[in-house]
Order: C-alpha cells, then structure tokens, then sequence
C-alpha cells in the first residue's frame, strides 16, 4: 500500500467534478439548440446562464488554490484542469454567440451531430474526472474520447467541404463564412475535451 505525503482536499476534486457537471449541462442544452432551433434568446440565455455559472466557479477555484497552502495534486495541475473545462464552457457560449451575430435561424445536420459528439465528450470527461481522486487508469475513457474527437474533426472538416462545394453565388459565400466560423468554434470546444483528458491522465501516472 503506497502512503500519501499530501493530505487529500475533497474540495478540488468537488469542485471539478461540479465544472464537469456544468459541462455537461451546457452541451445538453446546445444540443437542443442545435437540433431544434425553436425559442432562440430564451436557449440562447439559457447557455449563457451554465456558462456564468462556470465562470463562478472557476473563481472559486482559483481563490481557494491561492489560500491553499499544500493541495493534493500539484497547484499548477489544478488550475490546468479547472482552465481547460472552462475554457469548453467559454468555447460553447462563443458558439451560440455567433449563432445569435449570424443571425442564424435554422440549423445544419453537421452541427447536430457535433452537438451529439459534444454531449457524448461530456458524459466521458465526467467519468474521467470522478477517477481522478482515487488516480484510477483512464486509458479505457482516453481511447473513447480520441475516437470521439477524431470523428468531430471528420464531421467538421467534411461539412466545411461541402459548404465550399455549394458555393455558387455571392450569398453563398457570405453563408459559408458564417458556417465554417461556427462549425470550427464547435470543433474546438471538442478538441479541448481531449486537452483536459491528457491533464489528468499525467496526473494520475505522477500519482498512481
């Protein structure tokens, strides 16, 4: 049995589960948006709220690492994870804030299905996270997430392909400008899923 030096601080690893949680949330409700664009400011706001909420407590976080004298995993690990899931909440609310710019009234069903990949990163980034107090191996949650990862950026390359495909007139153009800032604003929420998971993975080989 190995001995722990550090004294274990459930509050680190409540509030990451917790940011986990909002994530989730947050990619549910894009999800709906962008499967039934109905009620715009009202899902539109509705983001905005998760991700506020995010914002809290992540400053919670941070305020709590700066009092804290000895944490359980390295300080800088902890404010890696804590920034990089905020950092999807912020990436999922810069979607639907280009969506509202845009003027966007109907959706597309490539951005259905990222918004099934972002739910599906969700649900395994809060397994992954619910390990990481025990350093449990996340290799079986890391393959699932590279999958998932791998098939959002086929999913977004090959809509983009085809938005310059249909490319025929002016109006057209204008339309594909909006659609690939949109479509790559979602790929980037789903690549910084697998950001997150290489944090933690290193953590938990530093301490298992």
């Amino acid at each position: 049995m190995k001995f722990n030096l550090f004294p274990e601080d459930p509050k680190f690893y409540t509030l990451f589960q917790q940011q986990a949680e909002l994530i989730v949330e947050i990619c549910r409700r894009f999800q709906v948006l962008a499967s039934d664009m109905q009620d715009l400011e009202a899902r539109y706001a509705g983001i905005d709220e998760v991700e506020n909420q995010g914002d809290t407590l992540f400053h919670e976080l941070t305020d709590r690492l700066a009092r804290t004298f000895v944490t359980p995993i390295d300080r800088e690990d902890i404010h890696l994870i804590g920034s990089r899931m905020d950092d999807i909440l912020d990436l999922v609310q810069k979607c639907t804030q280009r969506m509202r710019w845009f003027g966007v009234e109907s959706s597309r069903p490539a951005l259905a299905e990222m918004a099934e990949i972002m739910v599906s990163c969700a649900d395994v980034l809060q397994q992954g996270i619910k390990r990481l107090p025990t350093f449990t191996d996340i290799a079986d949650l890391r393959s699932k997430m590279h999958q998932l990862e791998s098939r959002g950026d086929d999913v977004s390359r090959q809509a983009v392909a085809d938005l310059f495909k249909g490319c025929e007139v002016v109006g057209d153009v204008v339309n594909l400008i909006k659609w690939k800032e949109i479509l790559e604003n979602v790929e980037d929420a789903v690549d910084r899923f697998e950001d997150v998971f290489d944090v933690v993975e290193g953590v938990i080989i530093k301490h298992a």
